[in-house]
């Protein structure tokens, strides 16, 4: 019984498997687009070789705020996924050491993640195989260095130490030969991971080219299996493998106050065949997932009005990994198009981000066990500051 919890309570996101948006306000505003751009202290996640255009000490923070909303309908029965609010704060500091040609920097984001929750009765009708709670809570601390090779040619590399965090909640139905009635189940567990990225950027006047490598990594998540009305409480574990990503992009300035950029990134998500669960005595346990290769296509343009405003804008088309044959209600996942603007303003005492997005999700039709509609949408709005110093 302890088994059926994890069939469908590991995947839930409105944006793209376990991916959450780009981190910092004016890739969001750009819809992504940002790789070959990356003139803030968030290339170290975006691409680290971009630090070389940032000068002297820059400390970038803020908070990425979204609001996913899931509908289901069959002939049957009707539900909205609760609403649950989630945020996503962000850190990054870099420094040149005094130095022309080489930066350092360090970040804090979450890459991964995402929140979801059913009323007990949507549980009811998909007959117990999905959680009514799930959550995915990661946060990456990254180091990174970059370097100028030549004028125009930098690169960059960083590692990625990964912290992930994941509870289940569910409720379900004894089995025979108990007497008919619901018990609880709760799952615990956390773990940690290391990565690395890579980036190149290439600049001349009038266009920049950038790439990005992100290495794939397996978080090996370990805590507790409990049912707290039976005083039951097991070891449990929990493999994710999560994948590697490509990106890169091209930024077209026609002249210096206008930027065209389009960046296509690729999501190694053939990687998840299988999610790992072990339970003390039990063994191991294979949950098929046979999740498939993704993309993101992006379009993002930003506009120098004045010295002190720069107005954003972008539009993106994101492809699902989740195949028909294991998707579940857990993450009700579809390609969907991501629409985003933004800006940014400069003030006496430092630089304020805006950025507001939604990601529109294709309705997607189901049958038994979960026949019916689905329709989800994910507004994001976030806030950040920068200082140079």
């Amino acid at each position: 019984m302890w088994a059926l919890i994890l069939l469908g309570g590991l995947e839930y996101s409105f944006s793209q498997g376990f991916r959450n948006p780009p981190e910092g306000a004016a890739s969001i505003s750009q819809a992504g687009a940002f790789i070959a751009q990356c003139d803030d202290a968030s290339a170290i996640t975006h691409n680290p070789a971009g630090l070389v255009n940032v000068e002297g000490q820059q400390i970038l923070t803020g908070n990425t705020f979204l609001l996913p909303v899931t509908s289901y309908k069959s002939a049957a029965f009707s539900s909205d996924k609760e609403f649950i609010p989630g945020y996503l704060p962000y850190f990054y500091y870099s420094g040149d050491l005094g130095t022309q040609d080489l930066r350092l920097g360090i970040g804090i984001s979450s890459p991964y993640g995402q929140t979801i929750e059913w009323s007990y009765d949507s549980v009811r009708h998909w007959n117990y195989e999905v959680p009514y709670y799930s959550s995915m809570r990661m946060a990456n601390f990254s180091p990174v260095i970059a370097y100028r090779i030549t004028p125009e040619f930098s690169a960059g590399a960083g590692l990625n130490i990964y912290r992930s965090q994941l509870e289940l909640n569910s409720i379900r139905a004894f089995p025979p030969p108990f007497p008919p009635g619901e018990v609880k189940e709760k799952i615990k567990a956390d773990g940690t991971a290391v990565g690395g990225t890579l980036g190149l950027l290439y600049r001349k006047e009038g266009y920049s080219l950038g790439l990005r490598y992100k290495s794939g990594f397996n978080i090996s998540h370990r805590g507790t299996y409990k049912i707290p009305g039976l005083s039951i409480s097991e070891k449990a574990s929990i493999g994710i493998e999560f994948p590697c990503i490509i990106g890169a992009g091209i930024a077209i300035h026609p002249n210096p106050d206008f930027k065209v950029e389009f960046d296509a990134e690729w999501y190694g998500y053939s990687s998840l065949e299988n999610i790992l669960v072990g339970m003390a005595g039990l063994g191991d346990l294979e949950m098929p997932k046979n999740w498939k290769d993704s993309y993101m296509l992006s379009l993002g343009t930003e506009f120098r009005k004045s010295s002190r405003l720069k107005l954003r804008a972008g539009a993106a088309y994101i492809t699902s990994p989740v195949p028909p044959s294991t998707w579940e209600p857990s993450i009700p996942d579809a390609d969907s198009f991501v629409i985003s603007t933004g800006g940014e303003f400069t003030t006496p005492c430092g630089v304020f981000d805006l950025a507001l997005g939604v990601n529109i999700l294709t309705t997607i039709e189901r049958g038994i066990p979960y026949e019916g509609k689905y329709a989800s949408r994910g507004y994001f709005f976030s806030l950040g500051y920068k200082k140079n110093f």
